[in-house]
């Protein structure tokens, strides 16, 4: 689905963020180092994590935080991300996606398009 209209929209199709949530495994060995579901999307769409250690990304978690989740949802799809699973509910991390999607707004990050 293309949406040529938005131009605030930072990618050119709409991008389902549960397309990032990996299948799970059976027999994975409960010791071995995992990357969380929620971090596994933010590292398929944008290459890397809010990094909460600096005050700035905690301003903007502290403000998605405070928005209605429908609000957040609505931004998301706005940015070009749609953030509900097959079952309506939103993926793990959903505030996080917002919250690069500010951070990318406030120029704290850049996306690095591919080509």
């Amino acid at each position: 689905m293309t949406n040529p209209k938005n131009k605030k929209m930072l990618f050119e199709t709409i991008v389902r963020a549960a397309d990032y949530l990996p299948e799970p495994k059976e027999d994975s060995d409960p010791g071995s180092f995992q990357i969380s579901r929620s971090e596994m999307i933010l590292m398929g769409l944008f290459g890397g994590t809010p990094d909460y250690s600096k005050q700035k990304f905690e301003n903007l978690w502290q403000k998605i935080m405070d928005a209605e989740d429908k609000d957040t949802i609505a931004y998301c799809l706005e940015k070009g991300v749609d953030v509900l699973d097959n079952d309506g509910k939103p993926v793990p991390g959903f505030r996080d996606i917002a919250v690069m999607f500010k951070a990318i707004e406030k120029g704290f990050l850049k996306l690095n398009k591919e080509v």
